[in-house]
């Protein structure tokens, strides 16, 4: 690499204003975090007000065009997530909120001006805000394959998080504290649902999260919204007690069943994952659990018939099949093979 890193300390100022005039790039290009939430935001916002550093930030100096028409483009490879929060917080998009003391200890003086957009902080700690200086690496030019490069050298004893894993480091929260919570309910050993490899990557929290988000929600698309529903529940969660009430309601329903699940198809991941909204729509109007032994029978029979060659099949089976051969987890495919499931459920009901 011909020129190395340069090391270098920028205002927020300076930031602010690069971006105001569209030269500072905040596109998420090389790095994928989760979604941030409110929490984690007034969390770096009271770094910022008691004083305390904050990480190095990397930006790609690109230079486009010549002699009058030349212009510079900052791009930034690490800190987007940062630098977004703290301009999004100085445009006045969101004030500062209350958290607590588990999940986002935030100093004293943070807490005096709780509920307050940064316009209606004191002009002195408005100026400190402004005058924050940032540590920044800065590089010319460098090319897309130079920069990932980088990144492989930082992190070259580091074992790659994945998307769980990258969420239980950066969530403290009412939703986090929530699924990881339900993770340890003696049901999930019961029906094997995970191995010991998905337990030590957070395998198991992932996909109770997607289960749980159904019962908030309803039926996603993949897992795309995950980090949305821990960003959006992470410091103000109001219906937690309602829904964690539901979730229990239709585990203790599949439980009814649970030697099915074991001995069936419905042990794997796609097919538990429709048979857990199916039960939840039937639980629905329901102030306890529904028994759901009486449908026992009408799944095994299912379950056998889907281990014969696709093409053979008709009728049920041949529809359930087509859900699962192509793109399990696409939010269509996760409606037609629970509306499948309801139905069987809702037929000796």
């Amino acid at each position: 690499m011909e020129s190395p890193p340069k090391p270098n300390t920028q205002a927020l100022s300076w930031f602010y204003g690069e971006f105001k005039k569209e030269a500072l790039s905040l596109k998420p290009k090389y790095q994928r975090n989760p979604i941030w939430s409110i929490g984690q935001k007034c969390f770096l916002i009271d770094s910022l007000i008691s004083g305390c550093p904050l990480p190095q930030v990397y930006i790609n100096v690109i230079t486009k065009r010549l002699g009058k028409n030349r212009s510079t483009v900052y791009e930034v490879v690490d800190g987007q997530q940062r630098l977004r929060t703290i301009i999004e917080f100085m445009n006045g998009e969101w004030k500062l909120l209350s958290t607590t003391a588990k999940s986002y200890p935030v100093s004293k003086k943070y807490k005096h001006h709780i509920g307050k957009y940064y316009s209606q902080l004191p002009s002195d700690l408005q100026d400190q805000i402004w005058n924050y200086p940032l540590a920044v690496q800065e590089l010319r030019g460098w090319t897309d394959r130079q920069i990932r490069s980088l990144f492989r050298r930082l992190n070259y004893v580091v074992e790659k998080l994945n998307r769980q894993e990258l969420r239980h480091s950066q969530y403290f929260g009412e939703f986090v504290k929530v699924v990881e919570q339900l993770t340890q309910l003696e049901f999930w050993d019961n029906i094997g649902l995970f191995s010991r490899r998905d337990s030590q990557r957070m395998k198991d929290v992932e996909f109770i999260s997607e289960l749980y988000i159904v019962i908030v929600d309803g039926l996603q698309d993949q897992q795309k919204t995950i980090d949305k529903f821990y960003a959006d529940y992470d410091v103000v969660y109001p219906k937690k007690s309602k829904h964690l009430s539901n979730f229990n309601q239709v585990i203790e329903s599949l439980r009814t069943i649970e030697d099915v699940i074991v001995e069936t198809r419905f042990s794997k991941k796609a097919d538990f994952y429709a048979l857990f909204a199916a039960v939840k729509e039937l639980n629905l109007n329901s102030d306890h659990r529904v028994d759901l032994s009486f449908a026992a029978k009408s799944l095994r029979q299912l379950s056998t018939q889907l281990e014969k060659p696709p093409e053979t099949l008709t009728g049920t089976p041949a529809k359930y099949s087509t859900t699962v051969i192509e793109g399990p987890n696409k939010l269509q495919k996760r409606k037609q093979r629970t509306q499948i499931l309801l139905e069987i459920l809702s037929e000796g009901k």
